[in-house]
Order: C-alpha cells, then structure tokens, then sequence
C-alpha cells in the first residue's frame, strides 16, 4: 500500500471497532487528539503515523478518572 494523502490519525476505541479519524500533519492530529480529550467518553486515544508501509502507534493519552496520561 502507498503511502496515504492524510499520515497521521487519530484511533478511539468503540465496540462496533476503533474509529480512524485521518489528518495531514501532526499540528493537526495533535490538535484533533486535545480535542477528543475534552468530549470523548473513551479512556484511550491513539495517535498512529504511516510509516514503512503501515500504522504504528505514535503517541497514546490514557484516562484515569479524570486525567489524561500520555504513554
């Protein structure tokens, strides 16, 4: 698979499978992931970036009560 027009993404979990929502910079993703931080009722989010052929994990927020941990 090429390499896609949007690198990076941002992944919740939800019990239909994760929701990928594509970005075109990490300003963006990291914007979009702050964001989910204040709305999502998920206790996890995943940045993921494109990189050698496929998704990789990139950055994750963890909740915790009401705490966000980056891991």
């Amino acid at each position: 698979m090429s390499r896609p027009s949007k690198p990076w993404r941002t992944t919740l979990p939800s019990l239909d499978g994760p929701t990928h929502k594509p970005y075109t910079s990490e300003a963006a993703v990291r914007a979009a992931g702050e964001a989910e931080k204040a709305t999502t009722s998920a206790n996890r989010i995943t940045i993921e970036k494109w990189s050698d052929g496929h998704w990789g994990e990139w950055l994750c927020w963890v909740r915790t009560g009401n705490e966000w941990t980056a891991q």
